[in-house]
């Protein structure tokens, strides 16, 4: 894939273009499937040295941006030292998804729904203690996958006075609710 690299205050030597290419060339064919398009943009600020890359890929995009006091080279240097890292996390994210979770999480269970069991309160108290509060009510929950900024919108429009969710930043299940205050709480808790 040919690489586009442009320059904002600073003239692209032929020496800086091969350094760019040879690098990435090398991290595209090692850590992408199918990369749609490259674009490194170089551009000095006073005494700084900015190189940001973006690799559009058909799996994964990747950003980089990292700057140095020093020279052009460290900054190029530094922000394809941060393409690698990205673009094997993201790999690692994907070989991880469409292996169901096994490569890490293998011994996991995921929770779906939560059953609450009603039972006959003179089951469990003396007839004669009524004031103690009992549960009258069972719910089944679903359990959906969305973000926090998500929750709060349908917790808005809903009825009910809290929703419980899978948090999609962290993965566990959490409770988002409406406080007395008509603020929103959110309970992650900690497995």
């Amino acid at each position: 894939m040919p690489t586009e690299i442009s320059g904002r205050n600073y003239d692209v030597s032929p020496k800086i273009r091969d350094l760019i290419t040879s690098k990435l060339s090398k991290v595209e064919e090692r850590l992408f499937d199918d990369v749609i398009d490259v674009r490194v943009v170089l551009d000095v600020q006073k005494y700084r040295n900015i190189c940001e890359i973006i690799i559009v890929g058909k799996d994964h995009d990747v950003k980089a941006v990292q700057e140095s006091e020093d020279s052009m080279q460290d900054a190029i240097n530094a922000a394809i030292d941060h393409v690698k890292r990205q673009a094997q996390k993201n790999r690692n994210k994907i070989r991880d998804h469409r292996n169901g979770g096994r490569a890490k999480g293998a011994g996991k269970t995921t929770i779906d729904e939560w059953a609450v069991q009603v039972f006959e309160p003179g089951r469990f108290r003396e007839e004669a203690d009524q004031s103690r509060r009992r549960i009258i009510k069972t719910s089944n929950l679903p359990i959906r996958p969305m973000s926090i900024e998500h929750a709060a919108l349908l917790l808005d429009d809903s009825k009910n006075e809290f929703i419980v969710f899978r948090d999609l930043d962290t993965d566990k299940v959490s409770v988002i609710y409406k406080r007395k205050d008509s603020n929103l709480g959110l309970i992650s808790p900690e497995f």
